[in-house]
């Protein structure tokens, strides 16, 4: 998957998170999803494999619903012929609370007779 792909397959992002040097970066590049298989997004900033990033999508008339999703950086590889990385994303949920998980086990039980 090369660039020009991204560009045009992809959505339009704004990219936000911590570099390598640990220093704040805000990047807009492409996001390209196929699906629920493999999603990338090439960047000019060096990042540390595991590092959080957020993407938001940028929308040419914004609904106001395009909140920033949390991504985990995995399979960086070295820059490309323009020099951007490509970066593999790998989608992170929210854990549930230990309250949350003792309420759901209590509403879960189940009696038998």
């Amino acid at each position: 998957m090369n660039f020009q792909t991204n560009a045009m397959n992809g959505s339009r992002v704004e990219v936000s998170g911590w570099d390598a040097n640990e220093d704040f970066f805000v990047e807009k590049t492409y996001f390209d999803s196929e699906g629920e298989g493999e999603k990338e997004i090439t960047l000019r900033n060096s990042l540390r494999e595991g590092c959080v990033l957020f993407l938001r999508v940028l929308e040419p008339l914004a609904t106001g619903n395009n909140f920033p999703v949390p991504y985990q950086a995995v399979n960086i590889t070295g820059r490309d012929a323009d020099g951007r990385v490509r970066v593999g994303l790998e989608r992170l949920h929210p854990r549930a609370s230990r309250g949350q998980t003792e309420l759901s086990l209590h509403q879960t039980t189940v009696r038998v007779a």
